[in-house]
């Protein structure tokens, strides 16, 4: 029997994410697998480790008309827990603070990453 160690009861989910590290030349790109009110897994092939903190940029909304301004939930992240297998890392992130940002906040090349 596996005891659920999480206080939060998370929402399986596949939400695009952008992942920014001081050892990254350029965002990491994922998507979450699961989400929760304090927290995130997603999977990379870059690898990460516990402890490590990043800057991560979730999309939040799904525009409706040509009017509508997508926002993005702009976080600092903690790497909690790392799990390795054969086609990369799972990682296991905590949401430190954040806020919301629109889409004329994010600057162009961001914005085509979350697209493509």
């Amino acid at each position: 029997m596996t005891v659920e160690r999480r206080k939060d009861t998370r929402l399986e989910l596949r939400i695009p994410i952008l992942l920014f590290g001081a050892e990254c030349e350029k965002p990491v790109r994922s998507e979450t697998l699961n989400i929760s009110k304090n927290g995130f897994y997603c999977a990379t092939r870059e690898p990460f480790v516990p402890g490590d903190r990043l800057r991560c940029l979730l999309s939040i909304s799904a525009p409706c008309g040509p009017m509508d301004s997508e926002l993005y939930l702009d976080a600092e992240i903690e790497v909690m827990r790392v799990l390795v297998d054969t086609s990369g890392f799972g990682l296991g992130c905590r949401i430190g603070e954040y806020h919301i940002v629109n889409q004329q906040t994010v600057q162009e090349p961001i914005k085509e990453l979350m697209r493509a």
